[in-house]
């Protein structure tokens, strides 16, 4: 299977986001919202929902932070490891902030 590494423009905060290295980046490594763009295997681009998806937890596992993404449309889970430019200490404050997106 192919795995599609590309740039793109993010939907929520409008910054052009570079290739990462070393992985398919599917999430603003800014604002950390992605779009629901692959299925079951990071990169296929499978998915056919294509809602955003928004940070709601991470983890530092095995000395890697890793995030988990909930689709706001489909309610679909999955976590992603942290790319190399992830500005990673806005997090918390932006889980904060996405979290009311779904408690309605």
């Amino acid at each position: 299977m192919k795995k599609i590494n590309e740039c793109f423009i993010c939907v929520e905060c409008g910054k052009e986001i570079s290739l990462a290295a070393k992985t398919c980046r599917n999430h603003c490594p800014f604002c950390f919202t992605s779009l629901h763009v692959d299925g079951e295997v990071p990169g296929d681009r499978a998915s056919a929902c294509k809602g955003m998806m928004y940070p709601i937890a991470y983890e530092l596992k095995n000395s890697d932070y890793k995030i988990l993404f909930r689709c706001a449309p489909c309610g679909k889970e999955h976590w992603n490891k942290r790319a190399e430019d992830d500005e990673i200490v806005s997090l918390p404050i932006l889980i904060g902030k996405y979290k009311e997106r779904f408690m309605k």
